[in-house]
């Protein structure tokens, strides 16, 4: 009987320790490597924030303010981005594979040599972003705004023909 209180107590303390986690990240911006998985962060005010090698995954972080936050290392698996401001951010190594990031504001963002296979950037605003060494075989680009956009080493997707428009182009900028 005492045995099963002890879990329960610990189980408590470790519920409240997550929670009070996301407090002081609000307050504090601060949260490097904190285990943040699956948490309700809609609408967050972040901006600055350093979330670097942080646990994201799972969380809702739709519509939040993340401009020029550190994200590097950081995991966003899974994570809902949509919407969201991420503007100057870095994601360099981030791991954000299946992430939704649809209609979310990424001008100037950093996502040098970070997992991006099988996210949504679906009318994303990438414009002036480092896309560096990733890989978007697997990216749902459609709709999104690439102009500017640092491709050096990026592995892209197949392009299909528009035949509705066969004077579209793209403006990649090339660092040599």
């Amino acid at each position: 009987m005492g045995l099963l209180v002890a879990l329960s107590l610990c189980s408590v303390l470790l519920l409240y320790r997550r929670e009070s986690l996301v407090i002081w990240l609000l307050v504090t911006k601060q949260c490097p490597g904190c285990d943040l998985k699956g948490k309700n962060l809609l609408g967050a005010e972040l901006q600055g924030a350093n979330l670097q090698g942080a646990n994201l995954s799972d969380a809702n972080l739709s519509e939040a303010n993340l401009q020029g936050s550190n994200l590097a290392s950081a995991s966003l698996e899974r994570a809902d981005l949509s919407l969201s401001n991420l503007s100057h951010a870095s994601l360099v190594d981030a791991n954000v594979r299946t992430a939704n990031l649809s209609g979310a504001n990424l001008i100037s963002a950093d996502f040098q040599d970070a997992e991006l296979r099988q996210s949504n950037l679906l009318f994303a605003d990438l414009q002036g972003a480092n896309l560096g060494n990733v890989d978007l075989r697997q990216v749902d680009l459609h709709g999104a705004n690439l102009l500017q956009t640092e491709l050096v080493g990026t592995v892209l997707p197949t392009p299909k023909v528009q035949t509705d428009n066969p004077h579209q182009t793209l403006d990649f900028k090339v660092k040599r």
